[in-house]
This record gives C-alpha cells, structure tokens and sequence, in this order.
C-alpha cells in the first residue's frame, strides 16, 4: 500500500474572537504561552497564560474522535493549570493531588476531561464517601523533569499538595529543545524524492528504508543519551554529556520539597509507544529510573506493563502525533489509580511501596 503522509497538526490560539494560528505572523503564540516565571534559571519553555485556549486541527479524523473540523480543544484555568477552574487555598475536607509533567501529563491531543488525571479526580470520587479528592493538573508542553521540579518548589507548592505525581516520559532528562518527533522520525511528512517520485515500488521502499532507519537513529540516541553501562554511569556521570543526572538530582530535590511541605510523592513512567508488542528497546532506561526511585524512596509505577503487547498505532493520537490518545489514558488512570489507592490511600500505606 502507498504510505500514507500526512502533515503535522496545526495549533489555534482563541483571542476572544477567533482562532489564530500558532505558526503564522498574528500573534497566536503569545494567546497560549507567556515566559516563564523561572526563565532566568533555565525554564525555557515557558508557562500557560491563565484563562488560555486552543485546538489543535489535525488532519483526518481516523478514530471518529476529534471535534468540529478535526479539532481537539484544550483550556487553561485562571490558576495556569489544565481543566476546571479551582482556588489556589485547598478547599476544607480535601485530599488534593498535583500532577506535575510534560506533554503526556498535559494531555496533547485529547480532551480535557479525558486525560488520565482528569479520569483520577472521577473514579476517585465515585465513592461519594470520605474526603473528596481535587486533581490538579500542572503538566506543560515542552517540560523537563527539571523544569516541572522548579516550578513545584517555587509555584506549586504553595498549592497544599496531599499527594504529587511526576508524571515521566524518556526525553524528561533531556534540555527542553531536545524534542524527537515521531511522526517526522518515521517519514510521515517526507516527501518522496528521486526515483521515488514516479515509481510506486521505489515509493515503498524509500519510506520503509527512511522509517527502519529513523526508528534505529532514535533507539540508539536514548540508549547512548542515558547510559553505556548502568553501574559505570553511576559511578562517573561526569564522564557522560548528559542530562540524566540533572534530571535524577532533580527528583532528590523534589523529596526534599515534599519533607519541607509535607506532602508524599510519587512518580509515573510512560513508555515510549513503540515496538510494545516485542523488542521493546529501552526496558534498561525504565529500569535505571526505577532504580533511582527505590534509592530516593519515591514509589514508582512503570506503565509499560500496561501498554504492553498492544499496537502503539492503537495509543496514538494521530499517525502524525504519537502522544498517548484517550485510550491509553484511560488505560493509564486505571492503572494509576490503584497505584493511588494501594501506596497513598489505604490502611497500609503509610510506607512508599513500589509497583510494577
């Protein structure tokens, strides 16, 4: 079958009136991200500005499940955060839990009420009994681990936390500008060149060729961006042009901030949605962070167990997007709900337990 290539899907910035294009010269931009408060210690992504809203326009609409023209919808309260409007000040009778991450944790490309912390607020409130339980979500587009762990100690916090999760996918250790795009990795928006132009064959295989080779350049940059050697890592991180010990130093700091403010920890992992049916080829990384939990006692849930075995295609958002869609959140909450429940929540769990 001809490769299927699709473009990229474009985000629109409501400014009271219309929606305005991110990438075009109106000024959309500016109607969805402001400088971050922290920019002058490395925050380079920026922060929501409060009360914003956007879509993003893909486009086709596979899974019958985007909007009017193809559109996902995603709103910011007047707190900065993702969802429903709350206070800064817990309401009384309140177990609040922050949920602090990058674009996975945010939820790019599904609806506000179907992103995974969304879905924890509803299934924890089914009960009607106890106390009632606030989810907050604070991931932002484009974070670090670094960066989410900054605006917790001087932003978050502030906020009165029971419970925060940091929500962590492979390329948190990474500087903010250090994005890999799978959609672009594995050739979708490429167009065909030489002979590929007027041969249906030689289309096939160039873009079988550009997708198994992309997929090798992205496996091999995590493996060589972590580690060679788990034990030596540890041993020598100076040695390694790297961001993981930032990123690890950064979840001791968030222990810190926790015994400081009084609230508990704990931290997801997302699996890279690829090879989940066999190969899966970054098992190691999982284990490396897991590791790093155990020694800094903050109870981990791998995800990878969830997803696996099934097709990424089924996860994805988009074949142009591949951030988890509103399956693989619902997916996820089940499993980060009893991950909640069982270390924070029951009798039982006054010690961190780790799960997997």
């Amino acid at each position: 079958m001809k490769p299927r290539r699709y473009q990229p899907a474009k985000t629109l910035a409501w400014d009271g009136t219309t929606f305005r294009d991110l990438d075009d010269n109106s000024g959309g931009r500016l109607l969805v991200k402001t400088n971050s408060r922290f920019q002058n210690i490395g925050v380079e992504m920026g922060e929501y500005l409060p009360g914003a809203t956007f879509k993003l326009v893909f486009p086709d609409n596979p899974r019958g499940y985007f909007g009017p023209g193809n559109a996902v919808l995603m709103t910011i309260n007047s707190q900065g955060l993702r969802g429903d409007e709350v206070t800064q000040q817990k309401p009384a009778g309140t177990y609040r839990i922050l949920g602090i991450g990058d674009s996975f944790a945010f939820g790019e490309g599904v609806k506000d009420e179907d992103t995974f912390l969304h879905r924890l607020q509803v299934r924890l409130n089914t009960n009607g009994s106890g106390p009632r339980y606030q989810v907050l979500n604070a991931g932002v587009q484009g974070y670090n681990t670094r960066d989410e762990v900054i605006n917790l100690e001087y932003r978050w916090a502030s906020f009165q936390p029971d419970l925060v999760i940091i929500v962590f996918y492979i390329n948190d250790a990474y500087r903010d500008t250090t994005i890999l795009n799978r959609g672009q990795e594995l050739g979708i928006y490429d167009m065909p060149t030489g002979l590929a132009k007027c041969s249906y064959l030689w289309d096939i295989a160039q873009h079988r060729y550009r997708s198994y080779h992309a997929a090798k350049e992205v496996e091999n940059f995590y493996q060589m961006q972590y580690f060679s050697d788990p034990k030596t890592f540890f041993d020598s991180p100076g040695t390694f042009r790297v961001d993981w010990p930032v990123c690890a130093a950064s979840l001791e700091r968030a222990t810190q901030i926790a015994q400081k403010h009084k609230f508990r920890l704990g931290l997801v992992m997302f699996p890279e949605l690829y090879k989940l049916k066999h190969g899966y080829p970054f098992e190691r990384i999982h284990q490396l962070v897991g590791e790093t939990c155990g020694r800094l006692n903050i109870p981990f849930l791998d995800l990878l167990d969830t997803f696996r075995g099934r097709g990424p295609e089924s996860l994805w958002v988009h074949p142009s997007n591949h951030h988890p869609n509103e399956i693989a959140h619902a997916l996820a909450e089940t499993a980060i709900e009893r991950f909640v429940r069982e270390n924070y929540l029951s009798s039982s769990a006054s010690e961190p337990v780790s799960s997997r």
